[in-house]
């Protein structure tokens, strides 16, 4: 299955269906100054690279203990000792339509989700190539079940021009992690960073500059922000409708037939 390449102005956005359905490359520009790779890899493995939708659950689960209307499910650890970013990053997408600057892709929930269900995810590049939308929904086939979904957005900390990314956050508070990573209900003033942490009350958009080269702004409906900045080559500013570990403490979502989980996030992008 190959890369969808979606044109618009002087962006060249790419999506990879075999690959978790996941943006594999934002290239910007090439016409009056240098093109530039704005998608990056961070890490090794699924987790590691491009932008990808995670569903039916976003970010960590506890040991992967799913507690849901009196029964337990454990969900694969694919991050021991911890499941991680759902069922969907792993897996094919199916292409539902295409055009030239949009594209629909589907997943279906395997064996690893105790639920019925599936996934979509419609990314649309702009007409004039000044960013994109997408959009994610967690949709159940049968029974009721708890979900929490985003995306998991890699930008490149360096690219082919330019100085390193800054990042400019505008939030209420960082929440505290426990000891095994997991967020608390106490939330804290914003500490310098590096960060892997969960953001509340988030004054979107979230705004990365590579100065001298490009400017992107983040936008999403999501209440949460989970922003990761611990490594050199690529960071992380993912929109989460619930923090990682989300049934735990009662904050996920109840999916039903006629009630999906729906998620946008909007990119703008700007060459400097």
């Amino acid at each position: 299955m190959t890369d969808h390449v979606l044109r618009a102005g002087d962006a060249a956005l790419s999506l990879s269906p075999a690959n978790g359905g996941r943006i594999s490359s934002l290239v910007v520009g090439g016409g009056t100054g240098p093109a530039v790779e704005v998608v990056g890899r961070g890490g090794p493995g699924v987790v590691g690279w491009g932008c990808y939708a995670m569903a039916p659950w976003a970010g960590r689960v506890r040991h992967g203990v799913l507690e849901w209307d009196g029964e337990r499910h454990q969900l694969p650890l694919l991050m021991p000792p911890h499941a991680i970013h759902g069922v969907t990053i792993d897996r094919a997408w199916d292409v539902v339509a295409a055009d030239d600057t949009s594209l629909t892709l589907r997943c279906g929930f395997d064996s690893r989700w105790p639920w019925a269900g599936h996934a979509v995810q419609h990314v649309a590049l702009r007409a004039d190539g000044s960013g994109l939308t997408a959009r994610v929904e967690v949709r159940s086939e049968r029974d009721a079940f708890p979900a929490w979904t985003g995306f998991h957005p890699w930008f490149a900390r360096h690219l082919a021009c330019g100085d390193p990314v800054g990042i400019d956050l505008r939030v209420g508070g960082m929440v505290r992690r426990d000891a095994d990573g997991m967020p608390t209900d106490d939330v804290l003033p914003v500490p310098d960073g590096p960060w892997d942490d969960v953001f509340v009350d988030v004054a979107w958009p979230v705004t990365l500059t590579w100065p001298g080269a490009l400017r992107l702004e983040v936008s999403s409906d999501a209440p949460y922000a989970v922003v990761f900045t611990e490594r050199d080559a690529a960071g992380c500013v993912a929109p989460q409708s619930a923090p990682p570990n989300a049934a735990e403490p009662g904050r996920a979502a109840t999916v039903t037939p006629d009630a999906p989980l729906v998620l946008t996030m909007d990119w703008t992008w700007q060459r400097l």
